[in-house]
């Protein structure tokens, strides 16, 4: 039950986290959402291509310096967002 929870969890946080945003996008349509959407998309694809086909991640050195980049372009995206909201909150 354990190994089967570690294995899942971060794959359900990932869609919890996509369905978030997508909630947010539908509110505001802003494109550092929409960034940080499809580098959240990416990095879920990334761990699928893990899961499904650990040989291929490892015989491709890249292969993990890409997620980790989908990582950061997710984090500036949101990061922009919340900069684009504090700027329409001030008065």
């Amino acid at each position: 039950m354990g190994s089967l929870l570690q294995q899942a969890a971060p794959t359900v946080i990932a869609l919890i986290v996509i369905a978030a945003l997508a909630l947010l996008w539908r509110s505001s349509r802003s494109i550092w959402l929409t960034v940080a959407i499809v580098a959240e998309l990416a990095g879920l694809v990334f761990r699928f291509a893990v899961a499904f086909m650990p040989d291929v991640a490892r015989s491709m050195p890249i292969f993990f310096t890409l997620w980790t980049l989908s990582a950061f372009v997710f984090a500036v995206g949101l990061f922009g967002y919340a900069l684009e909201q504090s700027q329409k909150a001030k008065p």
